[in-house]
Formats: structure tokens, sequence, C-alpha cells
């Protein structure tokens, strides 16, 4: 594995600062190109499989079914799928599970093209996908830890947030431009590509084996992920944070295929445009919080950002114009990703590298939560539209982010603990022999308990 570029090799001043943790470091140049093909494919499965189901079957509750298909597999597989990253080499897992999301889109583009297709067909296929997903994420997220510095961390998740969202600014409008000449069916093939790009990219990998003192059971490690979370009320307040107010909010991505054809009329060319605008704005947001690693009131910023984003959602439901909306999808793009940035940095600093599979897998297994609002969403709009559901939905993400960042302290104390967390791996990188928090696992750091 290729050591980071020294903090004194590149002068992080003026757009180099931007790009300070791909600078010299051939392992990270390596997953985040990885990352930018698997994006590419995952948002532009994400478009078309929801315009498939719009186009085919025109029902807005198989939208929730479809979702929920993905969900509960996620729920149920990803700690497990933490467990199985922290104890193999990551890079061979990133390309078994690379493989099996190539194949069942692939499936899907066959059955698509020889007009085959069938509703339980998703059923069944989505699933596998998911399981797919269950595994892979969990290790992708733990390699940016261990292949970047601490000082560098946050550009680092800044910069792959940014791909995201540079993904979701040319994928959705790619996949949505692409309908009309090749038909869905040929655009379900290029996504397909960019996920067999992703795993070219993942071969160039180094090895990614776990270095520990000694060896646990994998139900130790399945149990003692779950109780190292339970230990830490900061961790457990920042999983919360992350995901019971989404539940209430994402809906409206889900949903967004009814906008376009039933609210706004621009069918499948327009809700490109709509997820490429709020990419835009994603990615904007993205680049802003890469360059914030020494801003220090990051409990204020997450929290400011999340309360505008609700606010925005609600908006976005009484948009009766598409040129609006546009302009409404920027906003909830940038606020979306700098929300979610600094809440996944926050927890990448304040963990151990023997747990970050674990509890990248729980924080995965939280985001399986947030399909599932997506089922009573879509139910609810087949029988009373869909702007009235996003819009109760928004108000609900409004009021259980206050309730969640009152009723947790620990949240108020973030740089504190991130700096605490800073220090301890600094300290453990430059001892060659493993320590002592292979065992971290059994419970968090006591210091981590008396911040709160």
């Amino acid at each position: 594995m290729n050591e980071p570029l020294s903090e004194g090799a590149v002068p992080l001043t003026g757009w180099r600062h931007t790009f300070s943790s791909l600078a010299g470091n051939r392992d990270f140049t390596y997953l985040f190109a990885g990352n930018i093909f698997f994006f590419f494919g995952m948002q532009m499965m994400m478009i078309l499989s929801g315009w498939l189901v719009i186009e085919r079957w025109d029902n807005a509750a198989y939208l929730g079914y479809v979702m929920a298909s993905a969900a509960i597999p996620m729920l149920v597989l990803a700690p497990i799928g933490g467990v199985v990253s922290d104890r193999v080499d990551k890079r061979k897992l990133l390309l078994i599970t690379q493989c099996v999301l190539v194949l069942t889109s692939g499936l899907v583009s066959v059955l698509i093209l020889t007009g085959s297709i069938q509703f339980w067909h998703l059923l069944l296929i989505t699933p596998v996908s998911a399981v797919a997903f269950s595994f892979n994420i969990p290790g992708r997220q733990a390699l940016v830890a261990m292949l970047v510095p601490r000082e560098r961390l946050m550009n680092a998740i800044s910069l792959s947030t940014a791909a995201m969202n540079a993904s979701r600014i040319v994928a959705p409008a790619l996949a949505g431009l692409l309908i009309a000449p090749v038909g869905i069916g040929g655009a379900y093939v290029v996504a397909t590509a960019c996920y067999a790009g992703s795993a070219g990219a993942t071969i160039f990998l180094p090895v990614s084996r776990p270095r520990r003192l000694r060896e646990f059971t994998f139900l130790q490690d399945f149990t003692g992920g779950f109780q190292y979370i339970r230990n830490s009320s900061l961790l457990m307040g920042l999983l919360l944070f992350a995901t019971v107010p989404m539940i209430f909010a994402m809906p409206y991505q889900t949903l967004l295929p009814v906008f376009a054809d039933h609210v706004w009329h621009v069918g499948s060319a327009g809700l490109g445009v709509a997820q490429a605008a709020s990419g835009v704005g994603g990615l904007i947001g993205a680049i802003v919080v890469a360059n914030l690693d020494a801003y220090r009131r990051k409990g204020t910023l997450m929290l400011g950002a999340a309360l505008v984003f609700g606010a925005l959602v609600i908006l976005f439901a009484m948009s009766p114009w598409f040129s609006l909306t546009l302009g409404l999808m920027a906003a909830l793009g940038f606020m979306s990703m700098t929300f979610t940035t600094v809440n996944n940095t926050v927890i990448q600093m304040v963990i151990p590298d023997e747990v970050r599979g674990r509890v990248m897998s729980v924080m995965m297994m939280t985001f399986g939560l947030m399909p599932l609002g997506a089922v009573p969403a879509g139910i609810a709009a087949q029988s009373i539209g869909a702007p009235p559901v996003v819009a109760a939905g928004a108000v609900l993400f409004i009021v259980s982010t206050l309730g969640i960042f009152v009723a947790n302290p620990s949240l108020r104390t973030l740089d504190r603990s991130m700096e605490e967390g800073r220090e301890r791996e600094t300290a453990r990188r430059a001892d060659p022999q493993p320590a002592l928090p292979d065992a971290v696992p059994l419970a968090a750091p006591r210091r981590a308990r008396e911040v709160v």
C-alpha cells in the first residue's frame, strides 16, 4: 500500500488544496477513479429503474415496492458485510461484489432488450444487487480512511462526494437522453459498462488485509461492532441524526418520476435534467466542504444544513413550475451534500480502523431504512398525489432533526471528539504494530463516554 504524501510535500493553498488528498497518493487515485465509474452506474440505474416502472406500469406504489426490495436485504446483511470487510482483503471483496453488480444489471438489460421484462423480475433481481451493495459499500468507505491521512480525510470524503455529485449532473441527464435514441435497454447497457469500469479500477488497488493482535470469532466481531456503537453516545447520535430525519425526507427523490410525469409533464429528459440540477448543487457543496477541514463549528454547520434542506423540500413540494424546481433541486443538492459530508467525516474521524468496516456497515444499514419511507409515501402518492406527501414528510424531517439534536448533547461537542480521534489514530499509525484497540469492538473508548 502506498504511503500517503506527507503534509509538507504539496502546498495546500489555492485550488491545489481542493485536491490535496489525491496529490501523490496513487492508491486513493485508483479508488477515486473506481468511485467515479461506480457512481455513474449507480446514478444511471436509479433513474432508469424509476422511469422503467413509470413507463411500463405507471404505478407510483411500484416505485416504493422496488425500493423496499433493495432496503430489506441492506438492513439484514449490511452488518454482516461490515464484519466481513473488517476480516478480509477489502480489494478482493470489492472485486467480487462489483462483478455481481455487472451480472445483475446486465441481466436486466437483456430482459429489457428482449422484451421479456416483468415487474416481478425487478423484485427478484434488485435484492441480489442490494446484497452486493451491502458488502461493497462498507469496504469502499473504509478504504478511504485507510488510504488517506487524517489531516486530509475531510478533503478525501468531500472529493468522493464531489465525484458522486458530478455523476449526478451527467449520469441522469445521459440516462434520460439515451432513452430516446437507444431505448431504456440500451441505456441499461451503458450503466452496466460503468460498473465494469469500476471493477477494472479496483484491480489496481493495493491488498488491504486486516492487521490484528489476535483473532476474534465472527460472532465476536458481529456483536462487538454493535457494542462499540452502543457505548458511544456521540456515534449513536450521529447515526440517528443521519438516518431518522432522512426517512421522512428522501421520498422526494423516489417520487421524482411521478413529479416529472404528472406534475411538470416534462418526461424522461426533464427527469434527467432535474436530477442533474441536484447534482450541480451537490457538486458545488462538496467542493466548498472540501476546503473546510479547519472549520471548527461543524455541529452548527451540520444542523443548519439539515434544517435548510427540510425547508427546501417543502418549497419543492409546493412548486408548480419546472423552472423554479430546477433552482430548488440545485439548492437541495447543495444542502444535502453539505450535511452528509460533514456527518460522514465526523463519524470517520472518531472511530478506529479496526471497527471501521462494521461501523460503516451499520451506517449503511441505517441508509437501508431510508427507502422504507418510500413504501408508504408511494402508496399515499398513488391516492392523494405526490406534492402533499412530500410536504408532510419534510415537516416530519425538521421536527425529528431538532428533536435528536436537543436530546443528544454529544452532538454539540463534535470538534473536541474529532480532535481526540485525530490524535489517537495519528499516534497509532506511527506505531508499526497494531494497537490495543483491536479489542475495541467490545467497548468504546472511555474518553468518548465521558464526553457526554
